[in-house]
């Protein structure tokens, strides 16, 4: 169940998109769409516009997919974006079993069934990874957590790629019914690692980054990435296709690494709240009594 639960966190912190604030019942776009505009080719310009247009939605339902290989994992909620005060409710399915889970109060709460407090000798519904955690699990993705929170937002996708990379071609298409302005962007797979390493405040080791650096040398390896934004400037998908680096990377298989994010329903009020204290149980505590497994 720890592994999975861990499994879960790193796949849900890498999937989270969306600026929401609670308590307050956000305006939805316009019902008047406003016509589709030209296309940015700056994406600094880019990002201002969708950063301004996703908080005045605040809200939105999401579903995820990520593909590694042969695995697949999917996912379905819906978020409030508000900075580090982001929240996030996901019944996620990984390998099988459902994983209800909440990240809210910048803390992931698992709910666990009867078989999960069984192997965990708990009676408590919930199980907590706390960013501040002491716990190993807590402290190895803790600093993820912290990140996620900032990448929130789906605007942040562009602010990374004024550092890391550029939009290389933009047209209009229709998505599900609906016209979109559609971007394909390049990340420089380098300076993309630099810039997570930097922001999650770990820095790479001399040794690893100069094994990286080996690797994805003379190839220009990128990682591409697809956004796709409706007529009110918001996400309506963003694509992120790793496999260009994995492979490069020397993974086994074919190398498939992609994560397919959609949102839905901006702007609809979303009430997501932390389960009651005496249904939680921390994880370093439920730990100790599982043996640290």
């Amino acid at each position: 169940m720890l592994a999975a639960i861990t499994t879960a966190a790193v796949l849900a912190l890498s999937a989270c998109g969306g600026e929401k604030q609670p308590g307050t019942a956000a305006p939805a776009p316009s019902e008047a769409k406003s016509s589709l505009s030209s296309p940015l080719g700056d994406p600094i310009q880019l990002s201002a516009l969708t950063k301004e247009s996703t908080k005045k939605a605040k809200s939105s339902k999401v579903t995820t997919e990520t593909v590694a290989g042969d695995q697949k994992n999917t996912a379905s909620g819906q978020g409030v974006y508000d900075g580090e005060n982001s929240k996030l409710s996901l019944i996620m399915d990984s390998d099988g079993k459902k994983l209800d889970m909440l990240f809210v109060d910048n803390a992931l709460f698992f709910k666990l069934d009867a078989a999960d407090k069984a192997e965990l000798k708990t009676d408590k519904s919930y199980v907590k990874i706390a960013a501040d955690g002491q716990d190993p699990i807590s402290q190895l993705i803790g600093k993820m957590m912290s990140k996620a929170v900032k990448d929130s937002d789906p605007s942040r996708v562009l602010e990374q790629i004024s550092k890391a990379g550029k939009i290389t071609k933009s047209d209009q298409v229709e998505l599900n019914g609906e016209q979109t302005n559609h971007y394909v962007i390049e990340i420089e797979a380098e300076k993309a690692i630099a810039l997570i390493m930097g922001e999650i405040g770990i820095p790479l080791p001399a040794e690893t980054l100069n094994q990286l650096k080996a690797k994805l040398a003379g190839k220009n390896v990128t990682i591409l990435t697809e956004l796709w934004l409706n007529a009110d400037q918001l996400p309506v998908q963003v694509v992120s296709d790793q496999t260009a680096f994995v492979k490069a990377m020397g993974a086994p298989g074919d190398g498939v690494a992609k994560t397919t994010v959609k949102y839905t329903d901006w702007g609809v009020p979303v009430d997501i709240t932390a389960p009651p204290a005496d249904q939680v149980g921390e994880m370093a505590e439920i730990m100790k009594k599982a043996g640290g497994r």
